[in-house]
């Protein structure tokens, strides 16, 4: 008569149920490795545009763009491009407040949206991190400038519409001389 050994069954088992952990925290990683790919962008670890799809309850917006990038790019390389896309990365997050959300919006572009701020607060938010800004000539030894546009975002309206309204604004202060910003 065959005879079942109940111990080495259930070592099979929890050997099996173990392997299945083990691979099931690895799937989690690689899951929250693909989030984060899908949701940062790669080289300045800013949120991407993507992080905005689902963005509520703001009152305003500010975009910026830096002033003659491809000129830097062109002068002097672009790595040292890269260099200062990080460099004001880390000004435009040194800036804002937790409840905010800054992004890298395509290239040279960067979006802020900011909770419990009026346009007076976003427009001095927006002087600030141009000053800010422009102090990163001494870091790199030329001149770093951004121009930049504000909009009001009523949360009843889709945030890509307050986007849109502070790029029209942004594009007045590069119309009007750069490394400035613009109310809608």
């Amino acid at each position: 008569m065959f005879k079942v050994n109940y111990e080495d069954e259930i070592r099979k088992k929890d050997k099996i149920i173990k392997e299945l952990k083990e691979e099931i925290a690895l799937l989690k990683e690689e899951v929250n490795k693909y989030k984060e790919e899908a949701y940062h962008d790669s080289l300045t670890h800013l949120n991407n545009r993507r992080i905005l799809e689902n963005a509520v309850d703001y009152d305003s917006v500010i975009i910026g763009d830096i002033d003659h990038f491809k000129k830097i790019n062109d002068t002097y390389g672009h790595l040292k491009g890269d260099e200062v896309l990080i460099a004001i990365s880390e000004v435009l997050n040194s800036y804002i407040r937790e409840t905010d959300i800054v992004c890298r919006w395509g290239g040279e572009e960067f979006v802020i949206v900011l909770k419990n701020c009026s346009n007076e607060d976003a427009y001095k938010k927006a002087e600030v991190l141009k000053e800010k800004v422009s102090q990163l000539k001494e870091k790199f030894g030329f001149e770093i400038t951004m121009s930049f546009g504000v909009s009001n975002y009523i949360f009843e309206k889709p945030v890509k519409d307050a986007i849109d309204e502070a790029d029209k604004a942004l594009y007045k202060s590069k119309q009007n001389g750069r490394n400035r910003v613009t109310m809608y």
